[in-house]
């Protein structure tokens, strides 16, 4: 039986026959388990005080709780004396109305009006040793806390200490090369390379959008079994309708009988609204998972989600016979059509769930949806154990490309992780968000590839071997360009007329320099100009009137920025970090300008020109 083996983690081939099983049984905890000896690698790596680490922050943790009780004490003590002082004005004003009465209410006692004062004077002089006595404790309250937390902060900054080497080793994306490692499904790539673009473009017919209102804000390439694909999230732009209201009030008077005969004068008020519509820039992210393959090349078709996926036995059932009589329908008119291309598949409930019915080539569509895929479609769709994520996706084919957009992906925090989540100055918390992060990103990247790898025909068609020759004349590709200018500040390009709430980058290849890419940035947003309307609105009054309605016309606007990407040398950002000011790095930036600071991710440097 074939094997596929990785660092010591081996899986039989055919698990891959059944993905969701695949996962449930062997991926997860392998996953799981390799990203706890790379945490531990990365411990030793660093150094780390563990014991330190524990014993700094048991002390701070102690220090947190007392500070918390003296809190919750010192919030008692300030209610008090808010009460208190809410009481010293209570009794001021029982005294003043007690007297007030006197010379107003005949025959008020004078008694009460004598005795009542003096009792709220009394009052009020001893509450004022009360708030002298509570503020005497607030504020010794508030000396106690800010010396255990003077103490609290000296034993985080020991955490800190013991933490500092390992924090300095987290990099974006950690969990990439651990699926390489862990899988024998999926390789992923440090970086969309040249080569790996030239490859889908060249094979695939893949083209890097250039449409203004689309930047790429993250790309991860790979391949599953030799068959490329990529992860592109964007940042896109599109034009709605905005509503604007405007008002106008307007008074009238009008004769009306009195009841007796006779008129009165009334005044009338109206409030008068009226509406303008016009043209809003909107801004939302789009994750795509973009995959290509040779098998079933004249293929296509599209499918999204049926919101049947979760069904119990009885209700899918009865989805399916729906479903079943619509289909004979569709069979018969296309018939009667004379479109005998469509011929429907034995399995039911694979046509009900996955419902590709505009696909274009039967023939093709069999060989690619066997029995043993369509069993796998529906199981990963149904998922009633919830293993992942069921039906979430969209799967749509056009000839070799194939492109899902998985609900899961869309929101992921994951696909794209910082450092800056995985820092902390506790050990403990510090490794269970490193395991937390590898366990959701392996179940995240593996669910999004699902659709595709729930096909055998595409694991078992080898792509023909691509040869790169270096034509691309790029050291990065557009979308990673694109991706590394997004992570700069926005304001480094935006056009300082921008109104928009966001800004499209796209960047443009200038000149190849060595290892650095010099390219143009240009900001794609929008400026506002104030405009009123005034339209007209029939009043109460029996008139028309002009309400003004206050609206913004948005028009585009660009502005273009030199910027620089570069390949390093250095396989981790504590290595660029520590060198790039210097040698090689020195002389090539002394070329340039640089208006920012340079940032690294992903093996590329970047930095906006100066003009």
């Amino acid at each position: 039986m074939e094997k596929f083996t990785r660092d010591e983690t081996t899986f039989e081939g055919s698990d891959l026959l059944e993905p969701l099983n695949f996962y449930k049984t062997q991926l997860k905890d392998a996953f799981h388990e390799n990203g706890e000896e790379y945490f531990k690698k990365l411990t030793e790596k660093a150094n780390t005080d563990i014991e330190g680490n524990k014993e700094a922050c048991k002390k701070y943790y102690a220090e947190q709780a007392k500070i918390s009780s003296l809190n919750k004490d010192l919030g008692k003590k300030r209610a008090g004396k808010g009460f208190t002082i809410f009481g010293m004005i209570m009794m001021l004003i029982v005294a003043v109305v007690m007297v007030v009465l006197y010379f107003v209410v005949p025959k008020f006692p004078l008694i009460v009006s004598i005795l009542v004062p003096i009792a709220m004077v009394g009052g009020f002089i001893g509450f004022i040793f009360l708030v002298k006595k509570l503020n005497k404790l607030i504020k010794g309250l508030n000396e106690v806390i800010a010396q255990h937390q003077k103490v609290a902060n000296e034993h985080k900054t020991k955490a800190e200490a013991t933490m500092a080497s390992l924090n300095a080793l987290f990099e974006s994306n950690m969990a990439v090369p651990l699926m390489s490692k862990t899988t024998p499904v999926v390789d992923l790539d440090k970086e969309f390379d040249p080569e790996k673009y030239s490859y889908l473009h060249d094979k695939y017919g893949y083209e890097t959008s250039a449409d203004i209102d689309e930047s790429v804000l993250f790309v991860q390439s790979g391949n599953i079994l030799g068959n490329p694909f990529i992860f592109e999230k964007t940042y896109n732009q599109h034009m709605h309708d905005h509503t604007y209201t405007g008002t106008l009030t307007i008074t009238w008077t009008e004769r009306v009988s009195d009841g007796k005969g006779g008129y009165r004068t009334v005044v009338r008020t109206q409030v008068l609204t009226a509406h303008v519509t016009a043209p809003e820039p909107g801004y939302y992210t789009r994750t795509t998972l973009i995959y290509g393959n040779e098998a079933a090349p004249k293929l296509s078709f599209s499918r999204s989600p049926t919101g049947h996926g979760n069904d119990d036995d009885k209700e899918l059932e009865k989805y399916v016979r729906k479903f079943d009589k619509e289909l004979d329908k569709k069979v018969e008119k296309d018939l009667k059509k004379g479109n005998a291309g469509f011929t429907r598949l034995h399995n039911e409930q694979f046509e009900a769930l996955f419902n590709a019915l505009d696909r274009d080539n039967e023939t093709e569509f069999r060989l690619l949806f066997t029995p043993l895929a369509q069993k796998n479609m529906v199981n990963l769709i149904r998922d009633q154990e919830h293993v992942g994520y069921g039906d979430d996706f969209s799967f749509t084919k056009r000839k070799e490309l194939n492109y899902i957009h998985s609900g899961h992906i869309q929101g992921s925090k994951y696909l794209d992780y910082g450092p800056e989540n995985l820092r902390h100055f506790d050990y403990e918390v510090c490794h269970k968000n490193f395991i937390d992060y590898c366990d959701a990103y392996c179940k995240e990247i593996y669910f999004a590839l699902a659709p595709l790898v729930a096909i055998p025909l595409y694991q078992q068609h080898k792509t023909r071997e691509y040869i790169y020759d270096g034509k691309f004349g790029h050291n990065v590709t557009t979308a990673e360009a694109e991706a590394a200018a997004n992570n700069h500040d926005w304001k480094l390009f935006k056009h300082p007329a921008t109104r928009s709430l966001g800004v499209i980058l796209k960047s443009r290849f200038e000149k190849k320099n060595d290892t650095v890419d010099e390219c143009v940035i240009t900001a794609h947003s929008f400026q506002g100009i104030d405009r009123v309307t005034y339209v007209s609105v029939y009043g109460g009054d029996g008139r028309y009137h002009q309400v003004p309605v206050h609206w913004i016309e948005y028009t585009r606007i660009q502005k273009d920025t030199p910027f620089a990407i570069g390949r390093a040398k250095e396989e981790s950002w504590p290595d660029f970090n520590s060198s790039y000011g210097g040698g090689s790095y020195k002389e090539l930036l002394s070329r340039y300008q640089i208006s920012d600071t340079v940032l690294y991710k992903k093996g590329l440097f970047s930095f906006v020109k100066k003009d």
